[in-house]
């Protein structure tokens, strides 16, 4: 049996339980044997992988309180830390680097330093938008040195190549490269398309402004009494819009019109059930202080739910959505316009019906994590 070179991927935290994309790149390698190395380990947030090195539980007294203090103040990668990273990298004879986050790999840049092994950045939305704005600017100059030391840096779309580019990366090392999702579990081929008395629309992701859960109810708010049809809203998520949001439905008088089901596991088969009991999905995202998405997965997981999608010109999304091909589009912020999409769709089965289904095939076509991971592959390959 051909022993499988082994990749170590890099985050100071594994693993938030909304990263879901950073398990798929880890959990679907065929080729490669993945390693994690991080700072700590979230709670309640077990390893998906068999070898998780966390230097803060290695490390021992003075070292551990060093390490603890320099991570919360000052973002920064202890000697002790890097050596004993070293030493697990070394120990599993790992070929390749990939770093999680630009900030992320700015965090382990001396680990890389000291190492003679290539490196692969992921990047995500905010590391390439609003953290280089921090500290006036300061978050850019922070970032500059990841970009002569790393050898590729994937971009999840044109979107954010544009953006990268612009923050002083060579374009050459610039690769436009989308994760994928796990198509299949959220498939639906079986999926009716009804005339439904009362229409479900459906909201997934953190409770945030960018994610503009709020002007969806405007939107909302603003057709109520246009339409024959009834609808009821589903917010799965959590975060600090969630008073604002709770506030907005007490205001408008919706208490039994929307239901709040709080964050639910990716891994719990109500996630699915709650996509495949919907009728529309909304995530119409906006830029909030320069703050921008990715490509929210959450969309590519309503298509291949077979849902048809409101969303926004925002980042990525338009890479994903063809206009009134898989989905409405609208530009950021646009309540008119926002709720004129919702007003069709929550009208016309037919519509609903046309842009699902052809929201599915692109799904399952272009984003399954499977071929997607099959393509990452290649990029380590061509480094090795």
């Amino acid at each position: 049996m051909d022993i499988k070179p082994v990749v170590a991927h890099l985050v100071r935290i594994y693993l938030a339980p909304t990263e879901t994309f950073i398990r798929y790149q880890i959990t679907n390698l065929k080729s490669f044997e993945p390693i994690v190395l991080c700072h700590s380990i979230e709670k309640n947030n077990g390893p998906v992988v068999k070898d998780v090195f966390a230097s803060i539980k290695i490390l021992k007294g003075f070292h551990r309180i060093l390490a603890n203090y320099s991570y919360k103040f000052m973002r920064h990668l202890t000697k002790k830390e890097c050596e004993i990273l070293i030493d697990a990298i070394a120990q599993n004879k790992s070929k390749l680097l990939h770093f999680h986050y630009a900030v992320d790999a700015r965090y382990f840049l001396n680990l890389k330093k000291n190492l003679n092994l290539p490196g692969v950045v992921s990047l995500y939305g905010y590391d390439t938008s609003s953290f280089p704005r921090t500290c006036f600017g300061y978050g850019k100059i922070y970032l500059m040195p990841i970009f002569e030391a790393m050898d590729i840096f994937l971009s999840m779309s044109e979107d954010m190549k544009r953006d990268l580019i612009m923050l002083g990366c060579p374009e050459k090392k610039i690769v436009v490269h989308y994760y994928g999702i796990e198509v299949q579990k959220f498939a639906n081929p079986e999926k009716k398309y009804e005339d439904n008395e009362i229409v479900n629309i459906l909201m997934i992701g953190t409770l945030e402004i960018k994610k503009a859960q709020h002007l969806v109810l405007r939107a909302l708010k603003e057709i109520e009494n246009q339409m024959p049809q009834k609808f009821t809203i589903t917010i799965v998520g959590d975060g600090p819009m969630k008073s604002h949001l709770v506030k907005m439905v007490k205001e408008y008088g919706w208490q039994n019109k929307v239901n709040f089901l709080g964050f639910i596991p990716y891994s719990s088969k109500q996630l699915v059930n709650v996509y495949h009991n919907a009728d529309i999905f909304a995530l119409p995202s906006i830029t909030v202080k320069g703050d921008k998405e990715g490509i929210p997965g959450t969309i590519v997981e309503a298509m291949a739910s077979g849902l048809p999608v409101v969303s926004s010109y925002h980042a990525g999304i338009p890479e994903v959505i063809e206009n009134y091909k898989q989905g409405i589009l609208v530009k950021e912020k646009d309540i008119k316009g926002l709720s004129g999409a919702l007003k069709e769709l929550i009208k016309n089965k037919n519509l609903r019906e046309r842009l699902g289904r052809a929201a599915a095939e692109r799904a399952i076509k272009n984003f399954d994590v499977k071929n997607r991971t099959e393509n990452l592959e290649k990029i380590y390959q061509s480094l090795l």
